[in-house]
């Protein structure tokens, strides 16, 4: 039997949540039964060396710009490409790959066409009519939480029907407690202190200003608490930001790294300040790592953390509040936040490890390509497929 071939598409392959799942995928997919393949259309980002290293074929169409005169043509060298290589499904990932990967898609006549969404973002404008418009040229839209699902149809009006949620996962393998060590010395933080952590990117809706103006509001009750920041985040406004809330020294900018285990292993707390969220990877990692965690109620993050058991939720966008529970967790006797972490690792080894994810991702492939091939709609029955 020929292995059923699938062309992700994804407009670059930067350091995030979305690229990190997309490498996973390539890794994890069936290749008895699934051929995958990656089309970056800008053919840029740190991770594409990574993708070809897991072994599946990528490509790129040179497509910067949507608006940029090349970008008919790069659609068109798209869809030549599907043709040539007989693609079975084509799944896309983010704004500008889901309509473009959906229109060339459909003017090779690939048999199934999906787009996924991965995040609560309000579209207006130019971007809300290129989220409809590929809504509507795709047989399915992927959800990584029912979140997400419940925001796009408010705000998008794509049919719940047309729309499948298959939680994020991570390698639960990879992401697994390490041996005793001093992990927060090989960071450069000085011993006795009280790490607080996040794994970020540099935008407002990450709400990083609001983690920092927080973490100068717990140094006044724990003074041996210090922060950190992971991530590709810009330093000099955060620095001076500390510089006025009296952080100065207690805050550590460590960039991204390729060691998240270790470094993860270095906190004592895991935050995330977000003001929108679909289901964040990097709360499941540090879950998986046993890091009790404090986060804001948003998103698919209520799908994950449960209050008082794994951790704390706080409103979006509130330095106070964040501030507040931050305190509680590290007054917490020893035992409590160690019993926190041991049930958010069950929780991400049970319901969000990658291997999971992507069995559910297959199964949905199959199902769609079964009913277009029996001549019935490649949505009938989609939640069969969940």
């Amino acid at each position: 039997m020929d292995r059923l071939r699938v062309l992700y598409t994804v407009n670059r392959m930067d350091v995030g949540g979305s690229q990190t799942h997309l490498v996973q995928v390539l890794r994890l997919l069936d290749r008895r039964r699934f051929e995958p393949m990656l089309c970056c259309l800008t053919g840029q980002g740190a991770l594409l060396d990574t993708a070809r290293d897991t072994g599946a074929t990528v490509m790129e169409v040179g497509l910067t710009r949507i608006k940029s005169p090349g970008a008919p043509g790069a659609v068109l060298r798209l869809a030549r490409f599907m043709r040539r290589t007989r693609v079975d499904v084509v799944h896309n990932y983010l704004l500008r790959a889901n309509l473009v990967g959906s229109i060339a898609a459909r003017a090779a006549r690939v048999p199934v066409v999906l787009t996924s969404k991965r995040g609560c973002h309000d579209r207006r404008g130019l971007e809300l009519v290129a989220a409809r418009l590929s809504n509507r040229l795709a047989d399915c839209v992927t959800a990584n939480a029912d979140a997400v699902r419940t925001f796009v149809h408010d705000n998008e009006g794509c049919p719940l029907e047309k729309m499948v949620v298959i939680p994020s996962g991570i390698d639960t393998d990879r992401f697994a407690p390490l041996p005793a060590a001093d992990y927060q010395g090989r960071l450069g933080i000085p011993a006795g202190r009280r790490v607080v952590g996040i794994v970020t990117r540099g935008r407002v809706r990450k709400g990083v200003e609001e983690f920092v103006q927080a973490m100068a509001m717990v140094r006044a009750a724990r003074p041996e608490a210090c922060a950190v920041v992971v991530g590709e985040v810009t330093p000099e406004p955060l620095a001076a930001l500390a510089s006025q809330n009296g952080l100065n020294g207690h805050l550590h900018f460590l960039g991204p790294r390729a060691d998240m285990a270790e470094v993860l292993s270095a906190f004592d707390l895991f935050v995330l300040s977000s003001h929108d969220e679909g289901m964040s990877n990097a709360i499941l990692e540090a879950m998986a790592m046993r890091k009790p965690v404090v986060a804001t109620d948003v998103g698919g993050t209520v799908e994950v953390v449960q209050p008082d058991r794994t951790g704390l939720l706080v409103p979006p966008k509130d330095p106070a509040a964040l501030a507040a529970a931050i305190t509680r967790m590290l007054n917490a006797p020893a035992e409590t936040a160690a019993a926190m972490g041991e049930r958010a690792r069950a929780i991400v080894v049970e319901r969000f490890s990658a291997r999971a994810m992507v069995r559910q991702m297959e199964e949905l492939y199959t199902h769609l390509l079964q009913a277009r091939r029996l001549g019935q709609p490649a949505t009938v029955s989609l939640q069969a497929a969940r």
